[in-house]
């Protein structure tokens, strides 16, 4: 498994912005809220053509929702669904620290 850091948060923020909920744009791309909720949590990546979609949806590029410049991938295929959720908690504790740090 790969996971995208930024673009869950983006692909969050972007639909928010829009007012509609995860149920919402898994309708207008074909899939279920199930598949927006795990996009959103980085658990999986959407198919490009979802992204395009996406990129109308919000009215913006796919540059601008995939943000490549900002992107970190990490590969965690290899560790079990425990050490997994090891990464995802140090990020999260890493993330809330730098953003306690700036305000």
């Amino acid at each position: 498994m790969v996971i995208l850091y930024g673009f869950c948060e983006r692909l969050a923020q972007f639909r928010k912005n829009l007012g509609i909920t995860q149920a919402e744009l898994g309708r207008k791309l074909g899939v279920t809220r199930s598949a927006v909720n795990t996009w959103e949590q980085g658990l999986s990546i959407p198919q490009l053509k979802h992204v395009v979609q996406m990129a109308d949806i919000f009215h913006t590029t796919i540059d601008e929702l995939a943000n490549p410049s900002e992107r970190v991938t990490v590969d965690i295929t290899e560790l079990d669904p425990k050490e997994r959720q090891v990464i995802f908690n140090m990020v999260d504790c890493l993330k809330s620290k730098h953003t306690d740090n700036q305000s």
